[in-house]
């Protein structure tokens, strides 16, 4: 059981660099969003079970390319509504993958071991608190730093997937209204 146990381990990480040099490379591939709305056009509804997973994807990776660009094309391609309810999905998605990996991570390196030693004010850094775990998201590469930090701090399941929707949604919903037009660019930055 612990050579089973030890093999799934030595095998996660290769598969997770894999999934982001693959979202790196597909968000290369398919970087603008009329690329990605003229791949829909071209396969489908199919084309959305490929363009959430890789909204995901790229979400994970620090990819020059953002995530908002595919987010912006199922927007163009789904509507308001919809669009921003895929965004929400593969952002969810995302944050729990993040989350649930340090959190692992955290456990299997023994980190409180290692956080004794740290400097004081990171000992008494709260990352349970509800500002951060919303607000936290909305600064650039904010997401991945909240994700990890509350893996690693241990905050309860329930609390992060709350916050996190709430961090999520209104930048979900501001990327579906940009991209269906609700919103004009120009006048709103």
């Amino acid at each position: 059981m612990a050579l089973e146990s030890t093999s799934v381990r030595s095998a996660a990480l290769p598969a997770l660099l894999a999934a982001a040099v693959a979202g790196i490379l597909a968000g290369f591939a398919l970087g603008a969003p009329e690329s990605l709305v003229t791949f829909h056009q071209r396969y489908g509804l199919a084309a959305t079970f490929v363009l959430v997973p890789l909204q995901t994807l790229v979400s994970l990776s620090l990819s020059p390319v953002p995530s908002d660009v595919v987010g912006f094309a199922l927007a163009l391609i789904h509507g308001f509504w919809m669009g921003a309810f895929l965004i929400w999905v593969a952002w969810m998605a995302g944050a729990l993958i993040q989350f649930s990996l340090a959190r692992r991570a955290a456990d299997e390196a023994r980190l409180a071991k290692l956080l004794e030693r740290a400097p004081a004010w990171i000992k008494r850094f709260d990352a349970r608190h509800p500002v951060f775990l919303i607000c936290g998201r909305w600064l650039p590469l904010g997401p991945h730093l909240v994700n990890t930090a509350a893996g690693i701090k241990k905050v309860p399941l329930p609390l992060f997937l709350v916050t996190a929707t709430l961090g999520i949604a209104p930048v979900a919903l501001l990327i579906a209204a940009l991209a269906s037009g609700l919103i004009d660019a120009a006048r709103f930055f």
